[in-house]
């Protein structure tokens, strides 16, 4: 399975709440009717935290070459006259993903709430690498649901981070020496895996 990550943003002229909320009710329903995602999730950032982007998107597909084929034709068009709806496309920033699940639980918490910690650079000292994955160790002895993105870019607007670290709840963990973090506190919406077409019958 192949996971991709994406950060979003609302068009000039409207607001991150009417951003979400377009997203949730109209822009989620007609992606899940043409693309095979084998899990899809949203992390809306909650309030008016300092961050460039409203929503970061989460996808997994069995099959990523098909999913870029549909965006190379026909439905691609459909979903971009829809972005252009709601969206800021001038700065989609995604990229893929390899993803590390530290510890089994749920993404977020029972009230939606989730945190992410966007590791954006390290000192020249630190491997960014082995420092992120040592601090996500040490934070999964005692939590659920902890796990690392590490990002790779596939488009000259860069990602806002090299790697996230998720965190189930409103968490406010130290951060180590040598590292440059944001973080975030993002409401998480997740499609049922029934409701998707790459998702087992």
């Amino acid at each position: 399975m192949t996971k991709s990550i994406c950060a979003l943003a609302h068009k000039p002229g409207s607001t991150r709440e009417d951003f979400q909320l377009y997203y949730e009710d109209h822009h989620v329903p007609l992606a899940i009717g043409h693309f095979p995602f084998s899990a899809y999730a949203r992390n809306h950032v909650i309030g008016t935290q300092a961050f460039g982007w409203d929503t970061i998107s989460e996808f997994w597909s069995d099959d990523i070459e098909a999913a870029a084929a549909l965006m190379a034709g026909p439905v691609g068009e459909i979903m971009a006259a829809d972005e252009e709806r709601f969206m800021d496309r001038s700065v989609i920033a995604p990229a893929g993903v390899e993803e590390v699940i530290l510890s089994s639980g749920p993404r977020a918490a029972t009230d939606g709430q989730r945190t992410a910690l966007l590791v954006q650079d390290s000192a020249e000292h630190v491997d960014l690498r082995s420092a992120v994955t040592d601090w996500a160790r040490s934070l999964a002895k005692d939590m659920a649901g902890v796990s690392i993105d590490f990002t790779t870019n596939w488009t000259e607007r860069a990602f806002p981070a090299k790697a996230v670290l998720w965190l189930p709840g409103s968490q406010d963990p130290s951060i180590p020496q040598g590292l440059s973090v944001q973080k975030l506190l993002v409401r998480h919406a997740e499609t049922p895996a029934s409701r998707l077409l790459g998702s087992p019958s």
